[in-house]
């Protein structure tokens, strides 16, 4: 892909540069509700966003948790991870909190995709579990700790 970067005074901007450039956010959701984790992968409620993708587009999803509260069980871990469709769908990415002590430990979390997508309908979920459920490990969305998920049209393929 060639730079959109050498540009002089009066000239024309075309049709192709303009479509080497990125066309910014398709979709935003965010949460409002604490979300208690259980050991089985689940969709966390409201974290799904929906567009049209065309094939010759590529696309970063960004799954953001601020405040991610761990069991207390030594070695435990909770996993986000984006999966299209459906939490039975195809897993795009997950990544992994581990507790290294048994103490229950709060952190903030991030999982990323960057690609692209068959043209067409595309929903894309925010999912979550915990490998223990001991002192209740919670995705806590409550006064500023606002979680989200965003889909970003990052440029051309």
């Amino acid at each position: 892909m060639a730079v959109n970067d050498v540009f002089t005074v009066g000239q024309i901007l075309t049709a192709a540069e303009m479509n080497r450039m990125p066309f910014g956010v398709c979709a935003f959701a965010s949460a409002a509700s604490n979300y208690n984790l259980t050991t089985t992968l689940t969709a966390v409620p409201d974290i799904t966003v929906s567009w049209t993708a065309d094939s010759t587009r590529r696309y970063k999803i960004t799954y953001y948790e601020p405040y991610v509260k761990t069991s207390s069980v030594s070695s435990a871990y909770v996993a986000l991870a984006l999966y299209l469709g459906s939490a039975a769908g195809t897993e795009l990415n997950t990544t992994l909190q581990t507790n290294g002590s048994a103490v229950q430990v709060t952190n903030g979390m991030t999982v990323m995709y960057i690609g692209g997508f068959a043209s067409g309908a595309k929903t894309v979920v925010g999912c979550a579990f915990s490998s223990s459920i001991t002192s209740t490990p919670q995705l806590t969305h409550a006064g500023n700790q606002e979680p989200y998920i965003v889909v970003e049209d990052i440029g051309p393929l």
